[in-house]
């Protein structure tokens, strides 16, 4: 395995450079923990189409396209005249704007849970805000999550996403870890954990905290760990339960958005009460969205708005998310993925590297339909 470690450093020697050097301002030497990787990363200079270049000027084919939001590849022509007419008209307003109505209408009508929406800065203000708002609605405190989501890095989310399987109690009954240290007292009681795709277990949990849960957030298609897609039957108990016991269903589609025009919840027909989306309407900026049903968007007091730089940004389109996994068994919860050679899985990754192919980490990625070359 260290032959392709080896190699990559070989491969690298100007990114190796500048990490160095980044590490004297910035801790660990970026300010995103998603994209490093050992030894290091690769630094870009420059990207077009589905390539990037890398500061030793080599180009890599991209998978990973900015976490999957990049559905339309690197600076499209669509979206680069978008930002470039913005910048000439002014980029803070303080004030509402047309495109803004444009884009919330064009989500509205697109995604089957919209009946408003609300327009933050990122996908992590957008989950925040959609538990905010479902607390409000419901006067309850309690969250449920699956083990293995990632909802963003706010407190009652930052629990049980990447956890040591034998640390985190029994596979079907799993126990609520903090994600992160700092987090405030008292948040691992107000999260319920629930295990992903096993159904009769996470009824069995959800039911003995019906009457003090506000919300169950949930990503239809766990992204972060390894693009594992939810069960029809899953997803229809959530919401099954969500209904009998008036707790708010979310959909966290900062990565799903893109499995069909409205969604994950277009592809299974399974309709939440709210969804958060990220990056992937507004062509990679920072840009998210919440929206949901109107008696509970109506409710809250929240005034979280987008750049007006970000809202005339938008893409539509179709793409392919995957994950590769060197594994027998049936891949069922995030238990299966955890059991991963996490060795070999990183040596994968550096050897496609060292032959031009840019996925995440966790060999997670996406197709898009970008062509052209990363420029320098």
């Amino acid at each position: 395995m260290s032959n392709e470690r080896d190699r990559y450093i070989e491969l690298t020697p100007k990114s190796k450079a500048a990490w160095e050097e980044a590490k004297q301002y910035l801790p660990g030497g970026d300010s995103r923990n998603s994209i490093f990787w050992p030894p290091y990363p690769i630094f870009v200079e420059g990207a077009k189409g589905a390539h990037v270049v890398d500061a030793d000027g080599t180009d890599r084919l991209d998978f990973i396209g900015t976490m999957t939001t990049l559905i339309l590849g690197h600076a499209p022509e669509p979206v680069v005249d978008a930002v470039r007419g913005q910048l000439e008209q002014g980029v803070v307003y303080n004030a509402p704007n047309r495109q803004q109505v444009r884009l919330a209408k064009l989500l509205c009508e697109r995604i089957p849970s919209f009946d408003l929406v609300r327009f933050t800065n990122s996908g992590t203000e957008a989950t925040l805000n959609t538990i905010r708002a479902a607390r409000a609605f419901t006067g309850r405190s309690q969250i449920a999550k699956a083990e293995g989501g990632y909802h963003g890095s706010h407190d009652v989310v930052s629990v049980s996403v990447r956890v040591d399987p034998s640390k985190a109690g029994e596979r079907l009954h799993p126990d609520a870890m903090a994600a992160t240290e700092g987090l405030a007292d008292g948040v691992l009681d107000s999260v319920v954990v629930i295990p992903f795709n096993e159904t009769g277990p996470a009824r069995e949990i959800l039911e003995k905290h019906k009457n003090d849960l506000a919300a169950i957030i949930v990503e239809p298609m766990l992204g972060s760990v390894g693009m594992l897609p939810a069960t029809h039957e899953f997803l229809g108990m959530l919401r099954d339960f969500a209904t009998e016991n008036g707790v708010v269903l979310i959909f966290d589609e900062v990565i799903s958005f893109r499995i069909a025009p409205g969604g994950s919840q277009e592809y299974y027909g399974i309709t939440p009460d709210m969804t958060s989306l990220g990056k992937i309407i507004g062509g990679g900026f920072a840009v998210g969205a919440f929206g949901g049903r109107e008696d509970i968007m109506e409710l809250h007091g929240l005034r979280e708005v987008g750049q007006e730089l970000e809202v005339p940004v938008q893409v539509t389109g179709l793409g392919s998310l995957f994950g590769i996994h060197f594994q027998d068994d049936t891949l069922v919860g995030y238990r299966d993925l955890a059991r991963a050679d996490s060795a070999f899985r990183h040596n994968v990754f550096l050897g496609l590297l060292n032959e031009g192919i840019l996925m995440a980490p966790n060999l997670v990625g996406a197709v898009s339909n970008g062509r052209g070359r990363g420029g320098g």
